[in-house]
């Protein structure tokens, strides 16, 4: 054997490397996994791991190397998890902004008579309603055209310097919940006005219900709610934009937020 390559230091120094590149790659790929149109199923799983591999490349040199030494394989197998478990939470930040529109098309759908209509939503991979799948293909071009994808690669990085390889995250349950909560209240609020606008025509329905009993107010009131619904989603289409742009703003202090949150 060459001198070169029997030279013990060599191997240490790649052994090292190698640690780095395979823990490196797992919060990249935890991240990917929850990263909405690049984790989701109906991407090929060549084409993911391809890009987690690529990507890998970049930041592992930028990672840094464990806090905590590597002895054995079991120590191994707890820092691969708590990488993984890094990236998907900062993931999930970027996750529930889709949750949030398709909720709010949801609502939107229930007060329109749309909710009936199921179909495969491409981007979460699961039966939606026309409005929430709309709105969930919508914010992914947003996604795409506003750089986010390029900020939360940027937040990875980031996120060594203030959660090194291998420290356990200090992540408060309440601040998770926080944010959860948060869908249901960025939901309600993107849809209130198709909703408050719907429940007035009930309640006008009903008003007039009372006074002319001969009515089919179903027969009449259910185009009517389609008509405003579907000219209310196309108005809501062009301010959302605006509307969602301090949420992709947000994702990724907040996706760091939540790795070292302390309760």
């Amino acid at each position: 054997m060459p001198q070169t390559l029997g030279n013990p230091a060599l191997w240490a120094f790649t052994e090292a490397q190698v640690l780095v590149y395979m823990l490196t790659m797992m919060r990249l790929g935890g991240m990917i996994a929850t990263m909405p149109g690049f984790g989701q199923t109906r991407v090929a799983m060549q084409v993911r791991v391809i890009l987690v591999v690529m990507l890998t490349l970049i930041v592992a040199p930028a990672a840094g190397r464990p806090v905590t030494p590597v002895l054995g394989m079991y120590d191994l197998v707890a820092v691969m998890l708590l990488e993984f478990s890094a990236g998907l939470l900062m993931g999930l930040a970027v996750a529930w902004i889709i949750d949030t529109v398709t909720f709010a098309g949801q609502l939107m759908d229930t007060q329109m008579g749309f909710s009936f209509v199921q179909f495969l939503d491409p981007i979460s991979a699961h039966p939606v309603a026309i409005s929430g799948s709309l709105l969930s293909q919508v914010t992914m071009i947003l996604i795409l055209v506003s750089g986010l994808h390029h900020q939360m690669i940027r937040a990875l990085v980031e996120s060594y310097r203030i959660l090194p390889m291998g420290r356990p995250m200090a992540v408060n349950p309440a601040l998770v919940l926080t944010q959860m909560g948060q869908i249901l209240v960025k939901g309600f609020q993107l849809a209130f006005p198709i909703l408050f606008t719907l429940f007035m025509v009930d309640f006008i329905a009903g008003l007039a219900g009372k006074f002319m009993p001969q009515l089919h107010l179903i027969t009449l009131t259910f185009p009517v709610k389609i008509a405003l619904g579907l000219t209310l989603l196309g108005i809501l289409l062009r301010e959302f934009s605006p509307w969602i742009q301090p949420l992709f703003e947000a994702a990724p202090r907040e996706a760091l937020r939540l790795l070292v949150s302390h309760g």
